[in-house]
């Protein structure tokens, strides 16, 4: 199992707005409906959190790869970089 991270209602909301930018820019008229769902500000099911975990440390893997200024072993960087807000999923990474 993926190191523990954390999930809230901020990092649920930065990822639901993503989930929908993301849906309407490729076509899915469904995509905010979609994103209201599975990024809903709480009562995550234990499957919703594995999902979590796994994109996120998926997330940092890919990050790692397309930056040099990334550091490999730190999900919890992008995390906080996240949840403040220092960092938008669509725009490019720091």
């Amino acid at each position: 199992m993926p190191r523990p991270l954390i999930l809230d209602s901020v990092l649920a909301g930065v990822l639901r707005r993503h989930a929908i930018v993301t849906g309407r820019a490729a076509g899915y008229e469904w995509a905010e409906r979609a994103a209201h769902r599975i990024w809903r500000s709480g009562n995550w099911t234990r499957h919703r959190y594995d999902v979590y975990l796994r994109w996120m440390h998926a997330a940092n893997t890919q990050l790692a790869t397309a930056s040099k200024n990334w550091p490999k072993a730190t999900p919890d960087l992008l995390e906080l970089a996240l949840f403040s807000r220092a960092w938008a999923p669509a725009s490019p990474p720091p």
